[in-house]
């Protein structure tokens, strides 16, 4: 029996499918990129990816007003996790900053943000775990920008004399403003209701000393998961001793009606001054004028009244310019509330405790519960008087907080050692009168035996 074996030809052309290699898949990438839609691709994501540099310098900006008028405090269970999340950022910006090296935006940017590295390192350098891989960055971005080298070299040499004169000012300003006197910490708490933490010092001086207690407020602190900005500038003695004695701190609470009750016990007549905020607050900006002469304000005002100075040379001369109505520095004018305001003055008004209702209180942010404290039986500090007075507000914050230390002094609850100081300084005037005494004996003892000698 035969039988017909049918065999099927291979196709012809086709070819057994292989798998592609992770080196063909990127020779084949960088093959694209090397095209004309390749190079116009990678040219607007550079331009893209150029403004994300802003963020950087935004944060850069930032953290350097943090680090004037704050101090940084990075517990030292967090500073590992802290350095690895600035070490990843300063990696993705740095790595975006070099990829986009030659736009105009990324450029800028480094540019712009080197005169603000100096208050985050110069007021931090003792964490190191923010400083070196900032300054890492900070190295290899300037080195490899895409800015021309002579222009690249004249910025770098005058940023590096501004880090060079301003770290010398400001260690000079701390070295001359410095007091010469010991300072000892003897107790740093928070307030029992946390709204303020308070310090009680001792100050050793020329005379027998005295002790004060300062007080800032809690609550303009900024908080974050691995570190704590403390803010600076805020801090006001509310109670001072001399000479050097014992002390108890003790804080307590009184309602706002008992407060009130209170002082206007003590002072029928207790005055309060509202700024403008608080004004609009109990509507005392209704129907408020107030007159001035144009001699009393300033040149900017004035033109903003739509008036100049017959006696301002500059007012004299360019009255047309400005499109100003000249008259006499006595020339009075009447200006409402928002007048005032706008021109840039600051209206107040004194207001007496008596004629303000609970209510008028508490729509000025008195609490009505309030933290009084007390320094050996006496009242030094009350929370009311401090939000009614504007204690802690940002417009009374002292501008050179970035002179105040990085770092909290120890506390030291024994305190200085009093006996022993007046022991010390008993011992050493005796000494000195002891010396003088001697002194004018060999003085007289010479005198006499020169006037014997004389004489014979």
């Amino acid at each position: 029996m035969n039988t017909n074996v049918r065999k099927k030809a291979a196709p012809v052309g086709r070819k057994t499918n292989k798998p592609v290699s992770f080196k063909e898949t990127l020779a084949s990438f960088r093959d694209s990129l090397h095209t004309k839609n390749g190079k116009t691709f990678v040219f607007v994501l550079q331009i893209a990816l150029s403004f994300v540099t802003l963020f950087y310098l935004k944060g850069v900006i930032k953290m350097a007003y943090y680090s004037t008028f704050y101090r940084l405090d990075i517990p030292e269970e967090n500073r590992g996790k802290f350095c690895f999340l600035v070490s990843m950022v300063c990696l993705f910006f740095g790595t975006v900053m070099l990829f986009t090296r030659k736009q105009i935006v990324t450029r800028v940017v480094i540019m712009l943000a080197m005169p603000f590295y100096l208050p985050i390192v110069l007021f931090n350098y003792q964490y190191l775990s923010l400083i070196i891989p900032l300054v890492c960055m900070v190295g290899l971005t300037f080195i490899f920008s895409g800015t021309g080298e002579a222009p690249k070299t004249i910025l770098g040499a005058s940023f590096l004399m501004m880090y060079i004169l301003g770290t010398f000012a400001y260690l000079t300003a701390q070295s001359i403003l410095k007091p010469a006197t010991q300072e000892v910490v003897v107790e740093r708490k928070v307030s029992p209701g946390e709204c303020y933490r308070y310090s009680v010092v001792q100050v050793l001086d020329q005379a027998d000393g005295k002790t004060y207690v300062s007080i800032e407020p809690n609550t303009k602190d900024i908080s974050y998961d691995h570190l704590k900005w403390y803010a600076k500038g805020f801090s006001k003695a509310v109670y001072l001793e001399r000479p050097l004695d014992s002390f108890h701190i003790e804080w307590s609470t009184q309602t706002r009606a008992e407060i009130t009750r209170e002082l206007i016990t003590n002072n029928p007549s207790t005055t309060f001054v509202l700024n403008a905020d608080q004004m609009r607050l109990l509507g005392l900006d209704t129907g408020y004028s107030e007159e001035f002469t144009i001699g009393s304000l300033s040149r900017s005002q004035r033109h903003k009244l739509g008036y100049g100075s017959i006696e301002d040379p500059i007012d004299s001369r360019f009255a047309k310019l400005f499109r100003v109505t000249l008259k006499k520095p006595d020339f009075t004018v009447t200006l409402t509330f928002d007048e005032m305001v706008k021109i840039g003055l600051s209206p107040t008004y004194e207001q007496r405790l008596s004629r303000m209702t609970d209510d008028n209180l508490a729509l000025l942010g008195v609490p009505e519960v309030n933290e009084v404290l007390r320094v050996n039986g006496k009242i030094v500090f009350r929370q009311y008087v401090a939000v009614l007075e504007r204690f802690f507000a940002d417009s009374t914050r002292s501008m050179t907080a970035f002179l105040e230390p990085n770092t909290l002094p120890e506390v030291q609850p024994e305190g200085l050692d009093l006996e022993e100081i007046r022991r010390k300084r008993k011992e050493a005037q005796d000494a000195r009168t002891a010396t003088g005494t001697s002194a004018s004996t060999v003085t007289t003892e010479t005198t006499t035996e020169t006037t014997a000698t004389a004489a014979e």
